[in-house]
């Protein structure tokens, strides 16, 4: 997942290397691939149980219609599985605290407008959005319940099934960033973003930041 920013750059090479005209942004679709640097995040709560989310990259997709050179309305789909440690204090003083290291699963999807300062090649811009962050622990919830079947190809087979922690929770935020767009309708995007997550009851600080870089199309 590491080399997935290096991936884009070479992707970016040929365009940039190319690049002498600039085609316009105004009425057409752009999709984009996108490498995501999630930075780490200890999220605290009541009674000393906090969680600790490790930094971690991930990928994006993302589409976009540009209403006019300098406004544009889109969809981001993310995918991170971060690491984490989590402590979760039992109120009651019986059971004991508990312990978690493990891996997440988290998925964001957010609609948000892209306000680009200037219409030509190379432009700042400015975003706003919202939409929801996904996450699942990967961690069971509760024994797990195994059934048997008759496959017909497999004959019989018995299987465990099982569910785990999982949320989702309502995000909001915004972010700043650089755009150039190359000759043949190419451009890559550079851009940091702070997201906030909503719900958390007695979360303290629950926002998560991150970095981005895009490569992509118009059309």
């Amino acid at each position: 997942m590491r080399n997935l920013f290096a991936a884009i750059l070479l992707i970016a090479l040929p365009a940039v290397s190319s690049a002498q005209s600039y085609s316009t942004r105004s009425d057409s679709w752009e999709w984009s691939i996108s490498a995501v640097f999630q930075d780490s995040k200890n999220i605290s709560s009541e009674n000393g149980s906090y969680l600790d989310v490790k930094s971690d990259t991930g990928f994006g997709l993302n589409m976009a219609y540009n209403l006019s050179d300098k406004l544009s309305v889109g969809m981001d789909l993310e995918f991170i599985w971060p690491n984490y440690d989590a402590v979760i204090v039992d109120d009651l003083g019986i059971d004991g605290d508990v312990s978690i290291s493990h891996e997440m699963s988290q998925v964001n999807t957010r609609f948000k407008g892209t306000y680009n300062f200037f219409e030509g090649p190379f432009t700042p811009f400015v975003e706003a959005g919202l939409g929801w962050s996904y996450f699942d622990s990967n961690v069971t919830d509760q024994p797990p319940v195994v059934g048997c079947w008759w496959h017909p190809i497999w004959g019989y087979i018995c299987d465990g099934f099982y569910d785990t922690f999982s949320e989702t929770e309502f995000s909001y935020g915004a972010g700043a960033g650089i755009r150039y767009d190359f000759t043949g309708g190419t451009f890559i995007k550079a851009s940091y973003n702070v997201w906030e997550l909503d719900g958390l009851g007695s979360a303290h600080d629950s926002s998560l930041e991150a970095g981005r870089i895009e490569f992509g199309w118009n059309f």
